[in-house]
């Protein structure tokens, strides 16, 4: 069985030896990179499955790392960043990471989120290719003709539903609260109508689910918000 290559780009060498060592543990290939105007050659030269990207890099920063090789790869990345505010994550995601882990942390869990991140379906190949249609049971969905089938009948989906589908199948088993997810969809720091999302969950239910009152997919956390679950 090949194994599965994680770039990490970080300029510590006290993290980068800590996380290298964890990684191949794991039986997973390693490539590193200490500067950000050097990761765009590294993902053309090695092709990883996952990218751990630290925000604070000499050269170019993480989020402009990020920028430059979301149009090379697909892969998920894994920011790591010493900064908590919320802003600096909602950046991160919003330039197309995928998780987000500040420092200090726990090299178990970074070990956990790189193969939850390795799970979770999504785009193969370099940017501008076909991509993968993805399936869950009676559930097909397209992502770049945005069209989304339930036993094989075609489903008609608004633009903010699809996004609103978009987004959480990316992401599977991960919660988000209401403010999380309009901050997403509608892309607007201020939340004040929960109303909006209750409507647009409840009608994405009824189109994808096979049984809205019994969703097995947009699943209800209550009191935390909603995950999309993979069956």
């Amino acid at each position: 069985m090949t194994k599965q290559t994680i770039l990490v780009i970080e300029d510590d060498p006290e993290i980068r030896d800590v996380i290298l060592m964890y990684l191949s543990k794991h039986s997973f290939e390693v490539a590193v990179a200490d500067r950000g105007d050097l990761a765009a050659a590294k993902v053309l030269e090695v092709q990883p499955d996952l990218i751990i990207l630290d925000v604070v890099l000499p050269g170019k920063d993480g989020f402009e790392v990020c920028k430059e090789i979301r149009q090379l790869t697909a892969a998920p990345i894994l920011f790591l960043s010493c900064k908590k505010e919320e802003q600096d994550k909602v950046t991160g995601l919003g330039l197309g990471g995928d998780d987000y882990m500040t420092k200090p942390f726990s090299p178990s869990e970074l070990v956990a989120r790189v193969k939850a991140n390795l799970r979770r379906p999504y785009l193969s190949g370099t940017a501008g290719e076909q991509p993968s249609r993805l399936r869950f049971g009676a559930l097909q969905i397209d992502l770049l003709s945005r069209t989304v089938k339930l036993n094989q009948n075609e489903v008609i989906l608004s633009k903010k539903e699809f996004d609103l589908l978009k987004f959480l199948v990316s992401r599977p088993g991960q919660i988000f609260s209401h403010e999380e997810l309009f901050r997403e969809i509608w892309g607007q720091e201020s939340f004040n109508d929960t109303r909006t999302i209750i409507v647009h969950i409840s009608n994405l239910r009824k189109k994808i689910e096979l049984d809205p009152s019994n969703p097995q997919h947009i699943i209800n956390v209550h009191g935390v918000g909603y995950k999309f679950v993979l069956i």
